[in-house]
């Protein structure tokens, strides 16, 4: 009789509009962070193999970092951190700012430094230069692409070559997080965000990204709307390891119990999505900088690294809300990509990959064990 349940919750976590899906908590919540030498956890036991990453997935904070993200860079950083305040279209005291001009490029062609990082090794410190190197390289690869579109709705053709003053640091950074050198989703949005009242909750009213392309309105809420929304993910999480655990243990009355909690969490995380970024349309006015360097007319050769030792050009995929780790979770999960043989769905194109190492294990672990367990067809069983 349950199957008909399952069948919508499998429905309804579908990735490509993130649609509903609680906390209460599960006992196999505790798993997350347990010491893997523990032989009485089941093999559904997971830990973060970088225990002092920002991003360490878990039931306290889900999908968002372990403590708030860094938002004033160390004042060695002094030209990136005014490059990347001036750099916005709308800037915050409501002037217009480099990409408005088009002025970015000659500007980080002129000013910017090729800053010395081998020496930062501070985890905080690093994941904030990661976030600003890699929007910085977007801005300034597709800045021409935004100014053709804004006069002709086509994009026309970005920059080719990234300069050495954003390009080798960018690796040595990425490099170090075990990272690619790209922008990905958790670095423009989980990563990008901060609290106008630090002894106040994460809310949709009080917090701000720290770095922005456009400026605009609908940029403000695509950030806060999926930093508000993963705050709900430790419930998510929970629920998917109660999943797990009850399908291994062929408990039927937890494994229900479960993803009725997974539902109702992801309905709170859709229903703050749905609130934030239905006035976001397609998000133009700042979607031109989210686009990556794989399979785009924009980059029909790719992107080179200045002062790379390798001439092979760099290709990766760019930001979008499928994105999300929310939605590989919920792919993996309920393994959903046999379900779309031509890898339309989060997760089939690669997207994975390009995550902070916790969440491409964490996400690799829930697939793994969803395939081993067959969730998805124990979820559509009868009870």
């Amino acid at each position: 009789m349950f199957a008909k349940h399952a069948a919508a919750a499998i429905k309804r976590t579908q990735p490509s509009t993130l649609r509903r899906f609680t906390k209460a908590h599960h006992p196999a919540a505790a798993v997350i962070n347990a010491h893997p030498a523990d032989s009485s956890l089941s093999s559904v036991a997971w830990t973060n193999p970088d225990p002092g990453s920002e991003f360490t997935v878990s039931s306290k904070s889900g999908f968002l970092p372990r403590r708030d993200p860094l938002h004033v860079l160390p004042s060695y950083f002094e030209k990136l951190d005014e490059i990347l305040h001036e750099m916005p279209i709308l800037k915050s005291d409501g002037t217009l700012g480099l990409l408005h001009t088009g002025q970015l490029g000659a500007r980080v062609e002129r000013e910017l430094p090729q800053y010395d990082v081998e020496f930062v090794f501070d985890k905080r410190i690093l994941a904030a230069l990661y976030r600003d190197y890699s929007m910085l390289a977007s801005a300034y690869l597709l800045e021409p692409c935004d100014i053709q579109f804004r006069l002709t709705r086509n994009y026309g053709l970005g920059r080719r070559m990234l300069p050495s003053n954003i390009a080798v640091p960018l690796q040595t950074v990425a490099h170090r997080l075990n990272q690619k050198p790209c922008l990905e989703h958790s670095t423009f949005t989980f990563y990008n965000y901060q609290r106008k009242d630090h002894d106040m909750p994460i809310s949709l009213n009080n917090i701000e990204p720290i770095r922005k392309f456009s400026g605009c309105d609908k940029e403000h809420n695509f950030v806060v709307g999926h930093v508000a929304a993963a705050r709900h993910t430790d419930e998510v999480i929970d629920a998917s390891l109660g999943i797990l655990e009850a399908a291994q243990n062929n408990k039927r009355d937890e494994f229900n119990a479960a993803l009725r909690k997974y539902s109702t969490a992801m309905g709170r995380v859709n229903e703050i999505l749905a609130q934030t970024l239905q006035g976001c349309g397609d998000y133009a006015s700042f979607r031109t900088f989210l686009n990556g360097s794989k399979a785009q007319s924009m980059f029909n050769r790719g992107v080179l690294f200045e002062r790379n030792s390798s001439t092979e050009a760099h290709n990766y995929l760019g930001v979008g809300q499928s994105s999300s780790p929310i939605a590989s979770l919920g792919t993996h999960l309920f393994q959903l990509s046999q379900l779309s043989p031509r890898g339309s769905l989060p997760c089939n194109d690669g997207v994975d990959l390009l995550r902070a190492p916790n969440v491409r294990s964490f996400l690799e672990h829930v697939d793994q064990q969803a395939r081993s367990l067959g969730v998805q067809s124990y979820a559509l069983r009868s009870s």
